[in-house]
């Protein structure tokens, strides 16, 4: 397909197939019709015609549908070459299992800072089956921390099941904690999350000051993270308004050159009964990206010096000293 060329019938076909998809996929069915009809009425006054190529009839509609959805992973999408039929599932998987152990399932850092405070940099929510043990090896290296910083500044999602299994090393075990669910339209049911009663390794625990570090590239799951563990009053969040991405989908082929990625689920918050969708995670304190990693370290240094002076131990003499001294640096 050369690169100007957008045949009008291409056009109708995007838009007609695009709408059935719509009709029967979309989460909220009721906004799937308002979209339909806006789709519809704009294909007859003209305006995809004026769409100098594909990429940019995408970004049109793209726009059209966000503003009427405020759903910000509602998205067309156009592809030069054809499109295949049908996605090779085994290269698929074998690719992004490979992709996934080569960025080491997505913990780019994990160390302790002087004072004692644990920093883990996760820039995406692998799969438990695939990156449990690597989870488990970080979540453990900080579980003797006396605070710790979670820095998802470059972190775009991933899966609900990775987002538990960390949750559940931040949380007591006496008994599960209800984090999050997921309701999915196709199905017509409710899938729920929950911490988990046993985790290998060694926990961080349900008491210890957390600071958890965000972008306005920080989506989706790592939104779903961030939101879970807000709500509780389990961590503090610092840094930017997250992008506002909360409903699951997937990607639907709609011919030779186009195709869709259409939620078909929405997350519910068992304390809030909302989620982020089109806000964002709303940080307690708000201050730029790259400002967020100094503010949360000085902010737990100072959480951990007045634990440590309130109740004193013997033996932690060292480490007063160590978070003092690291304070009149910071």
């Amino acid at each position: 397909m050369a690169h100007s060329e957008l045949s009008n019938d291409l056009i109708i076909d995007t838009i007609e197939s695009l709408a059935k998809l719509l009709d029967e996929f979309y989460v909220f069915p009721e906004t799937a019709v308002k979209i339909r009809v806006d789709l519809f009425e704009k294909l007859s006054e003209g305006e995809y015609s004026q769409a100098v190529n594909g990429h940019a009839l995408s970004e049109v509609i793209t726009y059209q549908m966000q503003k009427i959805s405020n759903d910000l992973h509602l998205n067309l999408y156009f592809s030069q070459e054809v499109l295949p039929l049908k996605s090779n599932d085994n290269w698929s998987s074998e690719y992004k299992e490979l992709r996934l152990k080569l960025n080491n399932y997505g913990f780019e850092k994990v160390e302790r800072l002087p004072g004692n405070i644990g920093y883990l940099v996760l820039n995406e929510f692998a799969p438990p089956e695939l990156a449990g043990e690597t989870a488990a090896n970080a979540m453990s290296f900080v579980g003797d921390t006396s605070g710790l910083i979670i820095d998802l500044r470059n972190n775009s999602g991933g899966t609900s099941f990775m987002v538990a299994f960390i949750s559940s090393y931040l949380l007591d075990n006496s008994s599960p904690v209800h984090l999050n669910d997921l309701y999915w339209r196709s199905y017509n049911v409710t899938q729920s999350f929950w911490s988990l009663p046993f985790v290998p390794g060694k926990r961080f625990g349900g008491n210890k000051p957390i600071c958890i570090l965000t972008s306005n590239i920080t989506c989706s799951a790592a939104e779903e993270f961030a939101y879970s563990l807000q709500s509780l009053d389990r961590a503090q969040i610092i840094g930017e308004k997250t992008k506002g991405g909360a409903n699951p989908g997937g990607i639907h082929r709609i011919n030779d050159h186009f195709q869709a990625f259409i939620p078909n689920g929405r997350a519910i918050n068992p304390i809030t009964k909302d989620n982020w969708e089109g806000r964002g995670v709303i940080p307690d304190l708000e201050v730029a990206s790259e400002e967020a990693y100094d503010i949360a370290y000085k902010t737990l240094l100072n959480k951990v010096l007045e634990n440590y002076l309130n109740h004193p131990y013997q033996g932690e003499e060292l480490l007063i000293a160590e978070i003092k001294n690291k304070l009149t640096l910071l």
